[in-house]
């Protein structure tokens, strides 16, 4: 079994977020809704988490992406600028429900990518 890295849990979310992206650039009646939420969410999830694993930190089970924020928050002020509130899912730790509606999913992108932009300047 391989060791999970950070730059194993970046890459990971650079293909999902790529994939996230790919679908949002579909005209909206063919785009499916859920694989752009779930990627999104997952990619949110592996850079917050590479992260903490790359500043030796603890990351929190569950990982709800509402906790992995608050800890990234306490080692970086700049993650304050990042606001997971138009996220409903925010603190589940699964992924059961997904967002079908083409807007709200574009917003849970568009976290996905400050989210990655933040990661990746640190």
């Amino acid at each position: 079994m391989q060791a999970i890295t950070p730059q194993s849990l970046f890459a990971d979310a650079d293909q999902l977020l790529m994939v996230a992206d790919e679908e949002l650039n579909r005209a909206e009646e063919d785009a499916v809704t859920h694989l752009i939420c779930h990627n999104s969410r997952q990619s949110i999830a592996n850079y917050l988490s590479g992260y903490l694993i790359e500043k030796a930190q603890h990351v929190p089970y569950p990982p709800t992406l509402d906790a992995l924020l608050e800890r990234c928050k306490a080692l970086d002020g700049r993650f304050q600028e990042i606001d997971f509130s138009p996220i409903e899912c925010r603190y589940d730790s699964n992924d059961k429900e997904y967002c079908l509606d083409f807007e709200e999913v574009g917003r849970c992108f568009r976290i996905a990518q400050q989210t990655q932009a933040l990661v990746k300047s640190s």
